[in-house]
């Protein structure tokens, strides 16, 4: 009886660690092939390329471009390799555009999305091999010594050429500021100028671009205006009527919303006004 029953258990117990490791195989697997696999955040040319969708694993994007690129046949008849652009990716690549390149280009419009990088995980220390000999761990153990001591005569005139460097100066704010205000722009997330009647739909004189294609696409979603035997096309409702005008799909909205869309002029400032009409004082001839 208790054998059967010793027997038993063994058995479940067999059962259950067959089936942990083969769980722990699937998830190692399909881990890996998803590879990297993280949402990219999309430049506002590549949202509306897709319809407004705003983050999208980068194998994703690579795999629905090259099914358009195939279904509308954009690939050169004397070398596949080249890629002809339409309308469409005339918006997102510059020409020439090969296979080899698109995968440059294409980080223009797919940045990583830190928010979901995972933890790191913990690395597996491996067990340290045991000493082979007395007679090797003596040499070590002596040459160790001298490489101290050629290691305390580096420092030293390391030490000694410190001193007689000069520091650096550090940069200021406004350095900082200057080089920040030029790495900006780009990308069409700036803010521009809202026109009418885009303006009373946003219900703000400005706004940047990534901004208005949301709010129109959750209204569009909000109001049921996709056609449903066609969700890229779109039905305009009396108020999406006002600027957009039919037939409007989502590869061509972000178009027919650039002519209410300006940039936003840079005034020039006064101070440099007032020099010049200064310099422009000193220099005039002094009668009596």
């Amino acid at each position: 009886g208790h054998k059967k029953l010793i027997r038993a258990e063994i058995d479940a117990y067999l059962v259950a660690l067959t089936t942990s490791a083969t769980t722990t195989a699937e998830a190692t697997s399909e881990a890996s092939k998803r590879g990297g696999g993280y949402g990219s955040l999309l430049s506002p040319e590549m949202s509306a390329f897709f319809g407004g969708a705003h983050e999208m694993p980068r194998t994703q994007v690579v795999k629905a471009l090259w099914d358009y690129i195939k279904t509308n046949n954009l690939q050169n008849p004397k070398d596949r390799r080249k890629i002809i652009l339409d309308e469409e990716l005339g918006k997102l690549f510059k020409a020439p555009l090969t296979m080899f390149n698109m995968n440059k280009q294409l980080s223009r419009h797919c940045k990583t999305d830190d928010r979901r990088k995972s933890t790191a995980k913990p690395a597996v220390k491996k067990e340290k091999k045991k000493a082979g000999s007395a007679g090797s761990a003596k040499k070590k153990a002596t040459n160790g010594k001298l490489k101290a001591k050629g290691g305390a005569k580096k420092a030293s005139s390391a030490k000694s050429k410190a001193k007689s460097k000069p520091k650096k100066k550090k940069v200021g704010a406004a350095g900082a500021a200057a080089d920040g205000s030029k790495k900006r722009g780009g990308g069409g997330f700036g803010t521009v100028a809202v026109l009418e009647p885009l303006r009373s739909f946003m219900g703000t004189n400005e706004a940047s671009r990534t901004e208005v294609v949301k709010k129109i696409w959750d209204y569009i979603k909000a109001n049921n205006c996709k056609d449903p035997q066609d969700g890229r096309n779109i039905v305009p409702d009396s108020t999406l009527g006002k600027f957009l005008t039919p037939p409007v799909n989502m590869f061509n909205m972000n178009k027919q919303l650039s002519q209410y869309l300006e940039k936003i002029q840079k005034s020039k400032s006064p101070t440099k006004s007032l020099c010049s009409q200064d310099s422009a004082a000193t220099s005039l001839p002094v009668t009596n």
